[in-house]
């Protein structure tokens, strides 16, 4: 008996894995007529208007990003490409007010400048330097990465140009094809970018404006893992980072998979985390399924990583042994609500606020920007890798040796007497 108890706490790890508590859906901004068509039609009507909570208008907004030192939300707002009501616009939102306004941008084009002055074309995925007071977004349509001033609005190219291009480089000399996704490690001043139709994850270092290629083989789309230019993407567009153990997360969109590098910018390594053929179901690995997943947020706090899943309308979780589940969706529609009561219409962008425990999505073609509050985590009994831990193992073992002398002692007590 004390053998088999033994070999349970010494060989079956008790971790800590992120549970959700009940995942509560809301609107924070936005509404008007949903997106009809198909999903590559695009519904041009006039539909950006600032304003308060409900009241503001937004069309297609795609990136989003938390900045907690004003406990606001910055959202690309990339309107309808090519038509007359286009606006590309960066909208910031107060949360304390739910008031949003526009940061920079007015109309579809490029051209730097000072607040609505600023053009942009299909802005897609953002994040935010706390300590700069600067915001970085993928300027798709342009093929470069643009920078915002939070405190001024002025816009500049940071690196990149309108000229699709893949090569390595210093700033506007780099080349960039229809890059989606960026993110950032805040600490070492260094931002990564997901080059989309390029099928390559760059690294620039933001002091220098360097841009170098970290994994993937430039316009070559598949799917491998593998060290360096030895691994294949096919269309990756969300980042996320981890600055905790240094990994870098990868939505690759086409290959419906989450990917991570390790050590993003040393020695990188592609493998797969979860993820395998086009499809909707919760599980471990190979096992689980996604439907062209979008954007993606690391949860610092409960080490899982967010993802939007963009045919699927649902927010899934991704765990660190690849185990992924939905925390809410999985229906379209624009229903606010409980967990998988809750609807979506190809969510897109999303941002974590760790402080106040919240998620924030773009949910695209409802023209809105919604929240998941009352995220929660518990320490849970998970049968994972039969990795001993050490420090229950020798706990229990030193109580069960007292355990068993005290028994014999008493044993031995009952035969003298």
């Amino acid at each position: 008996m004390y053998l088999v108890s033994l070999w349970i706490f010494l060989f079956v790890p008790i971790t800590s894995s992120f549970e959700p508590g009940v995942a509560v859906v809301k609107t924070v901004a936005g509404g008007g007529d949903v997106h009809i068509g198909e999903k590559s039609d695009c519904v041009d009507e006039k539909r950006t208007m600032d304003g308060v909570g409900s009241d503001a208008r937004f069309n297609y907004p795609w990136g989003i990003a938390y900045d907690g030192i004003t406990h606001s939300l910055y959202v690309a707002d990339c309107g309808c490409p090519n038509t007359k009501h286009s606006n590309d616009r960066i909208r910031a939102i107060n949360l304390p007010t739910l008031a949003v306004a526009t940061l920079a941008g007015a109309r579809q084009g490029y051209l730097d400048g000072k607040g609505i002055a600023a053009q942009f074309f299909h802005s897609a995925g953002m994040c935010v330097h706390h300590r700069d007071r600067q915001i970085f977004i993928a300027d798709s349509g342009n093929n470069c990465v643009r920078r915002v001033s939070i405190n001024t609005g002025d816009v500049i190219t940071f690196v990149g140009s309108r000229q699709p291009g893949f090569q390595n480089g210093v700033g506007q000399q780099a080349g960039l094809y229809n890059p989606q996704g960026i993110c950032l490690d805040e600490g070492r001043d260094i931002l990564y970018i997901a080059d989309t139709d390029n099928h390559l994850i760059r690294r620039v270092l933001l002091l220098k404006r360097l841009v170098h290629t970290i994994a993937g083989q430039a316009r070559r789309k598949g799917n491998a893992d593998g060290y360096g230019d030895t691994a294949l993407f096919y269309h990756p567009t969300g980042l996320a980072y981890d600055s905790t153990h240094d990994i870098l997360y990868v939505t690759d969109h086409y290959n419906h998979l989450i990917r991570r590098i390790l050590y993003p910018d040393t020695n990188p390594y592609v493998s797969t985390l979860a993820g395998s053929v086009q499809g909707y179901r919760d599980g471990t690995g190979i096992l689980a399924h996604f439907n062209y997943p979008e954007g993606v947020a690391f949860d610092r706090i409960h080490r899982v990583l967010y993802v939007a899943d963009f045919d699927n309308n649902a927010v899934r979780i991704v765990h660190e042994d690849g185990h992924v589940t939905t925390l809410a969706g999985g229906q379209q529609g624009a229903l606010d609500g409980i967990a998988t009561e809750a609807t979506f219409y190809h969510p897109t962008g999303l941002t974590f606020d760790a402080t106040n425990n919240t998620l924030y999505i773009t949910d695209q073609y409802n023209h809105k920007i919604r929240s998941i509050t009352t995220l929660g985590a518990t320490i849970s009994l998970h049968q994972g890798n039969r990795m001993p831990i050490y420090g229950y193992g020798m706990l229990l073992t030193a109580v069960i040796v007292v355990v068993a002398i005290l028994a014999r002692r008493r044993e031995l007590m009952r035969l003298v007497m």
